[in-house]
């Protein structure tokens, strides 16, 4: 069977050095120009755009990411819709009984929507004639700029065979494929693509038959070089109807030493993207303006899956809200808490790997680098997040930043020490299962756990919540945490002349079920 393949820039060259160098080897030297002329027809064969090979499958390749059109039609016609969170989950990943698939981060607002998924074949699976092969790990992270411009992140991770790697973009009809992206469309719409990441690929088109619809096409792009920690494969790709005017996306890239640098000019719209490793963190997003004010300030991706559809949205712009104002909330005073620093400062916590849940904009989380712990702050709110950043690198010291939902974390190695401000007491109305099941898989036996929140005594110098009694610590924590000290204190707020909230300070360590 004959392919024709596409190749890159970066490819061409290589193929006509390695061509020339293994006909020199061997002919004399009367055929040179005889060489010569091979090395150019070759060259000229592979670039010929458009070309099909007709194959049944994909045998031939250890792991291939692939993406369906029709699906990327689907989600970029239901944003207006409302919650996309249904239709952008079918892109990232297809579910399948022979394989692990776990949706691991989604937001959604009124610039974009972030998505990310993985897939792990189990343990033991079948791998075909040779039982040594490993199935590699493929991560998928997706962002769509509105209104229609997707960004397709995939890494194959765990790649052991010697096998290519390809990606593929899937579709009924026949797609167009140029130097470095083509296009493919349907009865009403179209679909372009670019390809930022590999730097070296070939790419075809196959036809896939017997399938009950017909023939399936699949633009196939092929990495040329091996990676030791895996193959990236970046997209970016734009939705128009037919006949409509097909905007050109301009894209700038720059490799750091961990994360790529994305920016994309668009309709008069620029986003700046830093994108490490799907597995390795989420990233940050900048939307800046015309006029020297940014439609979105440079803040943190999700790390989680947060809530969503309209409902969600308002939750998270109210909780947001309280770090946009022109003076600080309440409770954030500026400077580690007291308990917090007694605790730390006589050595009854000594340095070890340490989270902040609802960490707001990092105060008490930079005490605690500061003081060589192993940091990691988790909140809600991007904005304090952003404040969060800034003020760490002021002060010298690296948090791992999480732009997550307490009640709904990330996959993450449990914890020496927890610590809660104020995070319990608002939370335990909304979803306390949710709460101490989060405790239990960021714990393990022996963490401490310090807990400062609002008591319920005195409910008038307490307005803004009506906190929480001593029966209800004990109940909500003891069957999980042994109780080592329980005092009233007073927590302090920034509230200028009045009185200050009464508090808990309540510290446990976690239960051995041994």
């Amino acid at each position: 069977m004959c392919c024709f393949f596409l190749v890159n820039a970066f490819s061409i060259r290589a193929l006509a050095t390695d061509i020339a160098a293994r006909t020199l080897n061997k002919m004399p030297s009367r055929c040179l120009f005889k060489t010569c002329l091979l090395v150019l027809l070759a060259i000229l064969t592979v670039t010929i755009p458009g070309r099909v090979a007709h194959a049944k499958g994909l045998e031939e390749t250890s792991s291939q990411p692939c993406l369906e059109v029709g699906k990327v039609i689907e989600a970029a016609k239901s944003l207006p819709l409302g919650d996309s969170f249904g239709v952008v989950s079918s892109l990232l990943v297809e579910e399948s009984a022979s394989a692990g698939v776990r949706l691991t981060a989604f937001e959604e607002n009124q610039s974009f929507v972030y998505a990310v998924g993985s897939i792990t074949p189990p343990a033991g699976s079948p791998t075909g004639s040779n039982e040594q092969e490993s199935h590699a790990r493929l991560i998928r992270r997706i962002i769509i700029l509105k209104p229609s411009t997707f960004i397709v992140d995939d890494e194959v991770r765990d790649v052991t065979s010697n096998k290519p790697v390809d990606w593929c973009l899937s579709s009924l009809e026949a797609p167009k494929i140029s130097m470095r992206g083509g296009r493919v469309g349907s009865d009403q719409s179209e679909v372009y693509w670019q390809t930022v990441m590999p730097r070296k690929f070939v790419a075809r088109v196959a036809v896939i038959p017997d399938k009950p619809l017909g023939s399936t096409y699949q633009a196939i792009e092929t990495a040329t070089e091996k990676v030791p920690d895996g193959i990236r494969f970046i997209h970016v790709l734009s939705f128009q109807d037919r006949g409509s005017h097909v905007p050109s996306t301009r894209i700038i890239l720059n490799e750091a030493k961990d994360q790529i640098l994305l920016t994309l000019m668009n309709e008069g719209k620029t986003f700046r993207l830093a994108l490490p490793p799907p597995d390795v963190g989420a990233g940050t997003i900048a939307i800046p303006s015309k006029g020297g004010k940014s439609v979105l300030e440079d803040r943190p991706l999700a790390s989680g899956i947060l809530p969503h559809g309209p409902e969600g949205a308002h939750l998270l712009d109210l909780w947001d809200s309280d770090y946009r104002g022109s003076k600080p909330p309440l409770w954030d005073i500026g400077r580690p808490a007291n308990e917090l620093m007694k605790l730390v400062n006589e050595g009854a916590i000594p340095r070890c790997r340490v989270i902040d849940l609802c960490c707001g904009s990092g105060t008490d989380a930079i005490f605690l680098a500061n003081k060589g712990f192993d940091v990691t702050g988790i909140d809600i709110a991007p904005t304090a997040l952003s404040q969060a950043r800034r003020k760490a690198a002021a002060a010298g010291v690296h948090v791992h930043w999480l732009y997550a939902d307490v009640l709904a974390p990330p996959n993450l190695e449990p914890f020496d020490f927890i610590y809660d401000r104020g995070c319990y007491h608002v939370v335990r109305n909304q979803n306390l299962a949710a709460y101490l099941e989060t405790l239990r898989l960021l714990s393990h036996p022996e963490t401490r756990f310090l807990l400062l929140a609002s008591r319920s005594a005195e409910i008038e110098a307490n307005t803004a919540n009506s906190g929480v009694s001593e029966e209800e610590i004990r109940f909500d924590f003891l069957k999980l945490f042994d109780l080592e000290s329980l005092r009233e204190i007073t927590l302090e707020s920034n509230k200028e002349g009045g009185t200050q909230p009464p508090g808990w300070s309540a510290l446990f360590k976690r239960k051995d079920p041994k």
